[in-house]
């Protein structure tokens, strides 16, 4: 499919570049997403983007240049590949995609998301699904007591849960007092 796709693009440690790698064309299984937002890891990307961390290690491996972030889509879906049914389409999901206008996913990848949800919402479904398997296998349970260090994101996203599990009290410590306020 021809057209414009801007994608964003770590060049290289510490240098963003916005390139346009082209439309892509959904194949078999695949669904073709229009993006409508998109949501930066502060955590992995951020972490790639800087580019400090061993050769050896995971980040390394992971995290090779260029390369293309993002991993919190979510979008609209325009086209779908041959074996996909045609009702996909004009549906909006969720899914691993990158920060670009147009990605493909794999149909049995991605979340369908309720019309009443807004996007703003929707676009920490990552997170949310990262946490929430934390919490499961962490078997927490009501009348649980839990202590949660940080309040970032992901500590936000836990206290959360594991009050949704029944846990009482919830400790929630971090050095910034101003992450404190949002529980």
């Amino acid at each position: 499919m021809p057209g414009v796709n801007p994608t964003v693009v770590f060049a290289r440690p510490r240098q963003i570049a916005i390139e346009d790698r082209g439309i892509p064309v959904p194949k078999g299984g695949e669904l073709l997403i229009k993006t409508r937002r998109t949501m930066i890891s502060t955590g992995t990307e951020l972490t790639i983007l800087d580019g400090q961390f061993p050769r050896e290690s995971a980040w390394a491996q992971y995290g090779k240049f260029p390369f293309i972030p993002g991993y919190n889509n979510v979008g609209e879906v325009v086209d779908v590949g041959s074996s996909v049914d045609r009702a996909w389409i004009g549906r909006r999901v969720a899914s691993y995609g990158s920060h670009a206008m147009y990605v493909v996913a794999e149909a049995d990848s991605v979340r369908t998301i309720d019309r009443d949800v807004p996007d703003d919402q929707v676009v920490f479904f990552t997170i949310a699904e990262i946490v929430m398997n934390g919490v499961r296998r962490g078997g927490v349970e009501w009348g649980d007591s839990v202590g949660v260090f940080g309040a970032g994101l992901l500590g936000q996203f836990t206290a959360r849960f594991c009050r949704l599990c029944g846990a009482r009290p919830i400790f929630v410590m971090d050095v910034a007092n101003s992450r404190l306020r949002y529980l």
